[in-house]
């Protein structure tokens, strides 16, 4: 917006191996945010201390681009003067245009909750994304919140019982039993690498939301997933995405303006700059796995994510209502992937929590 004056045996062997590779180049961006700036800051700078501008724009306050990006060793190239902007070192690459609730973070897609903003020359974005979202997936040695290592970790297979979720019916598929599936594969996989699972629900029955969120707080989990597959009307839509908790004042990625009901600020907020490090981490490794189109990291308050006392994600695997995806989806191998890349998400956030903690 421009203004003057974005499972098994042999085969969990193999998981097991890919996910150690893959958990090492996951943390090639965070090794680089965390050489490029100092480490004794005690959480991810603000405007002051990145010596950017403040200004006030629809509302909201916004930090001018490159001075913020320096900051974390991002040199600011213009691909198109005073509209679209590349943030780039020998690492990271990040594309931001104006008037856009979406900036690619080494070609990964990530939204933001207001608009990036062109003024005199220069972008700017929402001081609120640039400290709870950009700034802890480039440093998660800078938040200021701490979160336990993940060894406690709820898997929430999504619907059950009464309610299917989506469905296609020429493959004869409902939504809650594939979550289900790939819940109890994600389950053995994480119990073989040591970690400690429970699962909101082990067959088909249903569950409430708010009972789903406590399971996870009486059992004191240090992680959330919950596992759903998506539909759309158009069925020539698919892909995958991932959703962290709406940061407080901010707008849901599906909503089009701010209501009133936004400025809430709920149980699960006071993890956002974590849910950032971890949705990242999850979809960049379930879009690498299953080789999907990009749908995006996103944000949403469903009800699950609103009130668990840990960082907390809903994963979107794919969608039933496209039958090319969900004919991948009814079988047991692919669902198997599906698992191994939520499992290799889990692990790569483990592996940036345990360098942020020793940094």
């Amino acid at each position: 917006m421009r203004i003057d004056p974005g499972c098994d045996g042999g085969r969990g062997l193999r998981a097991l191996r890919s996910v150690l590779i893959l958990a090492l180049g996951a943390l090639v961006l965070d090794v680089h945010a965390n050489a490029a700036a100092p480490r004794s800051r005690p959480s991810a700078p603000s405007a002051a201390e990145a010596g950017a501008p403040v200004k006030t724009f629809m509302g909201a306050s916004y930090i001018e681009l490159a001075p913020w990006a320096a900051h974390f060793g991002l040199k600011a190239v213009w691909v198109k003067k005073g509209q679209s902007l590349r943030l780039e070192s020998a690492f990271t690459k990040i594309h931001v245009e104006e008037d856009r609730r979406e900036v690619t973070i080494n070609n990964l897609r990530v939204f933001l909750g207001e608009p990036v903003v062109s003024s005199k020359g220069s972008l700017w974005i929402s001081a609120i994304d640039a400290r709870d979202l950009l700034g802890p997936i480039l440093r998660p040695a800078g938040i200021a919140v701490a979160a336990r290592p993940p060894k406690v970790i709820c898997i929430d297979a999504g619907h059950g019982g009464n309610d299917t979720g989506t469905q296609n019916k020429p493959f004869k598929l409902d939504e809650k039993s594939m979550t289900l599936d790939v819940a109890k594969r994600v389950q053995r996989l994480l119990q073989g690498q040591g970690y400690q699972v429970v699962m909101t629900r082990n067959d088909d029955r249903f569950v409430e939301l708010e009972d789903r969120a406590d399971i996870a707080n009486r059992a004191k989990a240090d992680l959330f997933v919950s596992i759903h597959f998506n539909s759309f009307p158009q069925s020539s839509i698919t892909g995958t995405e991932v959703y962290i908790l709406t940061r407080s004042t901010q707008r849901s990625t599906g909503a089009n303006k701010r209501e009133t009901s936004d400025r809430v600020s709920l149980p699960g907020n006071a993890m956002d700059p974590w849910n950032a490090v971890l949705g990242y981490a999850m979809h960049r490794q379930v879009k690498t796995k299953l080789g999907t189109f990009d749908r995006g990291l996103k944000f949403a308050r469903f009800k699950v994510l609103t009130l668990v006392n840990c960082p907390g994600i809903l994963v979107e695997a794919g969608y039933l209502s496209n039958d090319a995806e969900a004919r991948k989806i009814s079988t047991a191998d692919y669902r198997g992937d599906i698992a191994e890349g939520i499992v290799n998400g889990i692990v790569s956030y483990a592996a940036q929590l345990e360098a942020a903690r020793k940094g």
